[in-house]
């Protein structure tokens, strides 16, 4: 799919307002409190809504980063549920469309600012930190974590690399590491995470859910996304799930974090 074309379908997905808050039943009826926040970063200004835990001991921290033309909204499934099971969960929209560098430095920053700000620091443990992204996000976040020792786990859910960023930082990045994938497409650029998947090697878990389309891995979707990419699978989307709690659980709540 020529580039004109692509950009003209995800211009689409952003013109339906409502979100079809598709998903596993694993967080319906919880009640997770969020915050809608905004930070001022040299990044620029950053929206972001905080999802906290019950506990009120200090957790570790997960920032989850939309795709390509989507929102914080797009990922609010992902911060309740992770709040759910015992993460600080800090869910961004990001300052730029396509500039994959400065939204990396966009999350590198507002970790920073929510471990040194006074409330939200108390509730974090700034040593157990972690990124995932969706789409574009994944690259994002696969940027932000280069070279930051703080960050423990990087998971990309159907991550997509753009001119050879995401390739170029793997040798950089010393974090943990899980991808996440769904059947190739032209919305995840033929599923050109596999160069990313090779790169890592073998200190990479990888795991491709079996019929899943590229948004099932974003939470909720809505109608006009699959318009443009397909119907969504609540399966598949409860598949990308299973997997990245598991890997992030590992990585951050295991006995020996």
């Amino acid at each position: 799919m020529k580039l004109p074309l692509l950009v003209f379908f995800l211009a689409i997905l952003t013109s339906c307002a409502s979100l079809r808050p598709a998903g596993p039943a694993l967080v319906q009826g919880s009640t997770v409190p969020i915050q809608e926040l905004q930070a001022t970063l040299p990044a620029g200004a950053v929206k972001f809504d905080l999802y906290l835990p019950a506990a009120a001991r200090s957790a570790p921290l997960v920032v989850v980063a939309h795709g390509f033309l989507r929102t914080k909204a797009n990922m609010a499934g992902w911060g309740k549920m992770l709040a759910a099971e015992g993460f600080v969960v800090a869910v961004p929209t990001l300052p730029t469309l396509s500039d994959h560098p400065r939204n990396a430095r966009a999350i590198g920053e507002l970790t920073q600012w929510l471990c040194a700000t006074l409330p939200y620091r108390d509730h974090i443990d700034a040593g157990r930190i972690g990124f995932m992204g969706f789409s574009a996000g994944g690259l994002s976040t696969l940027l932000a974590a280069t070279d930051d020792p703080k960050v423990k786990i990087w998971v990309g859910l159907d991550p997509v690399d753009r001119d050879g960023l995401g390739l170029a930082a793997v040798p950089r990045l010393h974090a943990q590491c899980a991808i996440l994938r769904a059947e190739p497409s032209p919305w995840n650029a033929q599923g050109n995470s596999r160069t990313l998947i090779e790169a890592l090697g073998p200190r990479c878990q990888t795991f491709l859910i079996p019929g899943a389309i590229h948004i099932d891995a974003e939470w909720p979707t809505d109608a006009m996304a699959e318009l443009a990419c397909g119907k969504s699978s609540d399966q598949c989307r409860s598949d990308f799930v299973s997997h990245a709690l598991a890997a992030l659980k590992a990585s951050l709540l295991s006995p020996a974090h």
